[in-house]
C-alpha cells in the first residue's frame, strides 16, 4: 500500500471515529475500502428498519431467475394489502396493479412498504431467511411484514447487522455463487436509481462523479443506510447503523457527515 493511501485512509478512520467519540453505542458501522476496513461493533444486531428490504429483493429476484416467480407478472393491489409509513402505492387514486419488477422498484427507490409486503408475501419470508442464513448472514432475521405494529407489540421485528449488511453488498459488488452476474447488475441499477437522498448521498451533487448506489432504512428513533460508492475505478462499501435518537433529524445529520467524509475520502484516491 501506497504512504498516501494509508495517509487518507487513517484520516478517514481517525476523523469518523472522533465525530462518533462518544456515541459507540448507539452507532454500529463497517466501511470496506481497498486500503482497509472500518469497524465499530459490526456485529451487534439492531433493528433492520428498510434494510430488510434488500435481502427481499436478492430472493425475489433468485426465485425469478428459478421460474418460481415471474418478473413481468400483474399483481393486483387491494385496500387490505395497502401499508403505511414509506412509499407511494397507499396514496396513489387509481393505480392498484403492478407488474413484481414494479414492486421490486417501488421498495427500493422509494423505499415502498406496500410493494416490500406484496413480494415477502410472494417470496416467503422463511426463503428469506434461509438465504441469509446460507450466505453467512446469521444476525438477520424477518419476523414480519413493514408497518406490521401489532407483530412489534408482541416483540416480532426484523433485525440485522452491518456486518451482515457488508457481507450483502459484498455479494452484489462481486462474482459468487449466491447472486448471478445478471441480478448483480439488476441490483445495481434499482439501487442507482435511489430517491432518499438525505443521508450518505446527502453532500453529494447531482452531477457528481462519484455514484452511489444505496438503501436507506428507518423507523422511530433508527436511522440506516447501506451504500456502494464509485469513483474513477475505485469501489468503497459503507453500512452505517443507527438507533436511540430522540430526533431522527440527529441521525440523519451524522450519517451525512460520515457520507461527506466518504465521498472526499474517495475522490482523493
Amino acid at each position: 500500500m501506497k504512504v498516501g493511501s494509508i495517509i487518507r485512509f487513517s484520516c478517514l478512520q481517525t476523523k469518523i471515529r472522533e465525530l462518533l467519540n462518544g456515541l459507540e453505542s448507539q452507532f454500529s458501522l463497517y466501511i470496506s475500502t481497498k486500503d482497509g476496513d472500518i469497524k465499530i461493533s459490526e456485529n451487534v444486531q439492531r433493528p433492520a428498519a428498510s434494510l430488510a428490504k434488500i435481502p427481499i429483493l436478492i430472493e425475489a429476484l433468485r426465485q425469478i431467475d428459478d421460474g418460481r416467480l415471474r418478473e413481468d407478472c400483474s399483481v393486483p393491489i387491494k385496500k387490505s394489502m395497502l401499508a403505511g409509513g414509506a412509499g407511494i402505492i397507499a396514496k396513489l387514486t387509481n393505480a392498484d396493479r403492478f407488474t413484481y419488477r414494479d414492486l421490486l422498484e417501488l421498495m427500493i427507490i422509494i423505499s415502498d412498504n406496500t410493494a416490500a409486503n406484496v413480494v415477502l408475501e410472494a417470496v416467503g419470508a422463511e426463503q428469506v431467511n434461509r438465504f441469509c442464513s446460507v450466505c453467512g448472514c446469521n444476525n438477520t432475521i424477518l419476523q414480519r411484514k413493514f408497518m406490521d405494529e401489532a407483530a412489534q407489540m408482541t416483540g416480532r421485528d426484523n433485525y440485522t447487522s452491518a456486518e451482515d449488511m457488508m457481507r450483502m453488498l459484498h455479494l452484489i459488488c462481486s462474482p459468487n455463487k449466491f447472486i448471478s452476474r445478471k441480478n448483480r447488475n439488476k441490483i445495481i441499477g434499482i439501487l442507482s436509481n435511489q430517491q432518499l437522498k438525505d443521508k450518505l448521498a446527502y453532500y453529494l451533487p447531482e452531477d457528481s462523479n462519484v455514484h452511489m448506489f444505496h438503501k436507506s432504512g428507518e423507523l422511530a428513533g433508527v436511522e440506516h443506510e447501506a451504500a456502494i460508492l464509485e469513483y474513477n475505478g475505485n469501489q468503497l462499501q459503507a453500512v452505517v447503523l443507527s438507533e436511540g435518537w430522540e430526533n431522527n433529524g440527529d441521525g440523519k445529520l451524522f450519517i451525512a457527515e460520515i457520507g461527506r467524509l466518504l465521498i472526499r475520502y474517495i475522490q482523493s484516491t
